[in-house]
């Protein structure tokens, strides 16, 4: 009896250790534990395995497998290859996509599940075994070309560490430049940073190592720069030597992605460096909801346990990486819970996609294909933080097929940031502009650089050009930052050296040419252009102004005329009016006397019938002389004759290259004919003196001139040019968006050329109306030099 029941209790007790056995799942897990990530991950997976135990009927053997970032694909072989002798049903890869991908391949022979834990690329090739607990990385490339639209960025620069993240770089480069393209902005540049462990372990060497890549970027290209993939060493060096290189100014821009984002709450970027080094900088990281029961359960579990492995305090929260670490294992043990007696890996993976549940990281769901739901609204989501002082505050939120919130609120751009530099003002993303500008032109109103008599330096910079240049900079939707840089010479190399790149922009006078703009890209003009001739007047007010109106034949005419008229009324008359009784000389008076009267019509008394049919006669002579006399001499009056232009006769000119090839080419004007003037001054000279007869300039100088100077005019035909307008480089995205703020600035009824004409340039365009053939007085020099020159 005794022995029946001793052998009783030990079939039940194997029977017991049969069903254990039966009831368990064993997971394997390949984590690299030489990054920070790596370690969260491995003690999220640890909690999860010990939660799931305490809770479950069942158990769960967990067995985590480490390794290295220098870790070659032998390695990782090896490493799951004994995982799977040990007997894992699944394994969780917490590596990069590399290490996730051999695991893939390895585990479609051995027909085991493999969950990744890496950020897929897009595209991924199918792998029938693998399970992705990660969203693609479109949303990241779709949520930061949002963020570069939202500020109108037109070029960035990428950056990335080229070592594990290669492989998820590779993929999201291609992803990121379509979403860019598709804003209207690119990708201008690529700063490519080798593996970090291949780096030598010296700080000067490391340091230098970044410093040289940081210094090959070429200074006429954006300041937006996008860190894609970086490990906490190189972030350190990276931010260090951008400070050091004045790469973190105003101007520019830094976003940098969830690798360095994570490491905001740890302690590998400590809050000095943060507050020294990253300053303004933009992150965006993969968003968790952190106000439920359920995370904060795990937070605080966890910040125990990771400090106690650290050695470290104050960590906030774990990070997106640690959160999907839990919920593969919780995906893993629900499927094998639910697997019933068929305890295949196919019914294991099988569990795995058809399983629904809310886990840390979310809503858990996959597709048949092994991976979470690419497309839809919501389907992934990312914070938006801003580095202010020694930590961060979130902005704003980005979520797939929303958009930005802020305060689950939707809005077109996020919220108040604050930038490199210590500024609140949208930055242009073009660092600081050397712009050039004509140090010396012919008609200073348009441009005039001042200099300090005893420094030599340069005090102002104004003029009309100058005024129109900051006015549009008030109209533009980012804030650019700049310094002139006057040139010497002329404005042909002015405009070749910002087609070279040696200057990012020119702004002055600078006329639109067609073969100026082969090589570079000019604004709208904001000022209409043409090239038009200038002569001098010359005056008709002489003494014998009053016999001009009739030529000498026509005088001939009129006394012998008024003779044969006052003869004819003597002989008429002699007899029967007493007035022509007398002397010779009193008859003679009597008869002048009658016909001068008849011109104003106060004639006397006529005794002869005969006599007053010549008069009719002559009164219609009378009145066609007056009248044509009249007409004649209020003509001479208000008009005054143009100074006739010789043949072969001498012309002046400004001196722009450009006029001189036209004078010669176009007009024919042989070049020892044409002289250059060097100022408004020297026209009037040239004038003055007979050395020039005629000069020709482009209409907004002649304006300037015909305000100062009243005795000149335009004669004849005005050439049509391009108007002045600023040069940018070649496809510059700085060139259209100042041609749509002019554009916007006269649709609005605010013209560049009239508004800020009216207050600092007044006096150029009084004289407007000359060019219609109306005169308007001259105002005093003093006056039209305190209109013209203010700034």
């Amino acid at each position: 009896m005794r022995a029946s029941f001793l052998s009783f209790l030990l079939l039940f007790f194997c029977s017991s250790l049969f069903s254990a056995k039966a009831a368990s799942v064993y997971i394997g897990a390949l984590v690299n534990t030489e990054s920070r990530v790596g370690r969260e991950q491995k003690v999220a997976i640890e909690i999860a395995g010990r939660r799931y135990n305490s809770s479950s009927s069942s158990s769960l053997l967990l067995r985590v497998s480490e390794f290295s970032s220098s870790a070659d694909p032998l390695e990782i072989y090896t490493k799951a290859q004994d995982l799977m002798k040990w007997g894992a049903e699944a394994i969780i890869g917490a590596g990069a996509w590399p290490e996730v991908a051999i695991l893939a391949r390895l585990g479609s022979t051995a027909r085991i599940p493999v969950i990744s834990l890496a950020t897929t690329p897009t595209p991924s090739p199918p792998m029938p075994f693998l399970v992705r607990m990660s969203y693609p990385n479109s949303g990241e490339a779709r949520c930061l070309s949002d963020v570069v639209r939202s500020y109108k960025w037109r070029r960035v620069i990428v950056l990335y560490e080229d070592d594990i993240y290669g492989g998820s770089i590779s993929g999201l480069l291609p992803t990121l430049s379509d979403a860019l393209r598709a804003g209207g902005s690119r990708i201008d540049h690529h700063v490519v940073f080798p593996p970090w462990h291949t780096v030598s372990s010296s700080d000067d060497d490391a340091a230098d190592t970044v410093r040289q890549k940081l210094k090959h970027v070429p200074p006429q290209l954006s300041k937006v720069f996008i860190v894609l993939g970086s490990s906490p060493e190189l972030a350190v060096h990276l931010f260090k030597e951008a400070k050091l290189l004045g790469m973190m100014t105003k101007g520019h821009v830094w976003i940098v992605t969830d690798d360095i984002t994570s490491l905001l709450d740890s302690s590998d970027l400590s809050p000095s460096f943060v507050s020294s080094y990253m300053q303004g900088a933009i992150g965006i990281g993969s968003y968790v909801n952190t106000t439920t029961s359920f995370f904060r359960d795990f937070s605080w579990e966890f910040q125990q346990r990771f400090d106690q492995e650290e050695g470290t305090k104050g960590r906030r929260q774990p990070g997106m990486h640690a959160v999907r670490a839990y919920d593969a294992v919780h995906a893993l043990a629900d499927a094998a819970a639910g697997r019933a007696e068929n305890r295949s890996s196919i019914a294991l993976l099988e569990g795995v996609l058809l399983g629904n549940f809310s886990g840390l990281s979310g809503s858990i769901s996959f597709t048949r294909e092994g991976g979470l739901p690419e497309a839809g609204r919501g389907t992934s989501a990312f914070r938006v933080l801003n580095v202010v002082g020694r930590s961060y505050r979130e902005v704003g939120f980005w979520s797939e097929g929303y958009g930005f919130f802020e305060e689950e609120k939707g809005v077109d751009v996020l919220g108040p940031v604050f930038w490199p530099g210590g500024t609140a003002n949208t930055p242009g993303g073009w660092g600081m502009l050397r712009i050039g500008v004509p140090n010396h032109t012919t008609f200073n109103q348009f441009v005039k650089v001042e200099y300090d008599d005893s420094s030599g330096k340069v005090k102002a910079v104004t003029g009309f050009c100058i005024d129109v240049f900051r006015e549009i900079l008030k109209h533009l939707s980012y804030e650019l930052y700049y310094e002139f840089i006057p040139f010497v010479g002329s404005y042909d190399d002015l405009v070749n050296r910002v087609a070279s790149q040696e200057i990012d922009a020119a702004v002055g006078d600078i006329t639109i040419l067609a073969k100026r703009e082969m090589d570079v890209s000019f604004t709208e003009p904001i000022l209409s252009s043409g090239l038009s001739m200038m002569v001098p007047l010359r005056p008709n007010h002489t003494p014998w102004m009053l016999i001009k109106p009739f030529t000498r034949d026509v005088w001939f005419l009129v006394l012998a005329t008024l003779s044969y008229t006052a003869g004819v009324l003597w002989y008429l008359e002699r007899d029967s009016n007493p007035e022509f009784h007398g002397t010779w000389c009193v008859q003679l008076g009597a008869a002048l006397w009658l016909i001068f009267s008849t011109i104003f019509f106060a004639h006397g008394r006529i005794h002869n019938y005969y006599t007053k049919t010549v008069m009719v006669v002559w009164l219609l002579v009378v009145f066609i002389l007056t009248s044509s006399f009249t007409a004649n001499l209020s003509s001479i009056l208000v008009t005054e004759k143009l100074g006739a232009v010789p043949p072969g006769g001498r012309v002046g000119y400004d001196g722009d290259a450009f006029v001189l090839k036209y004078l010669k080419d176009a007009l024919g004007y042989k070049e020892s004919n044409i002289e250059r003037i060097r100022s408004p001054e020297a026209y009037s000279e040239a004038f003055k003196s007979n050395n020039i007869s005629a000069a020709y300039l482009e209409t907004p100088y002649i304006r300037v001139f015909l305000s100062r100077y009243k005795d000149f005019t335009v004669s004849g035909e005005t050439h049509r040019l391009g108007g002045f307008g600023f040069v940018f480089p070649k496809d510059s995205p700085l060139a259209a968006d100042f041609s749509q703020a002019i554009l916007q600035l006269a649709e609005n009824g605010a013209a560049v050329s009239f508004e800020v004409l009216r207050h600092s340039f007044k006096k150029v365009w009084t004289a407007t109306a000359k060019l219609n053939g109306k005169r308007e007085s001259p105002k005093s020099s003093e006056q039209q030099d305190s209109g013209m020159n203010s700034p």
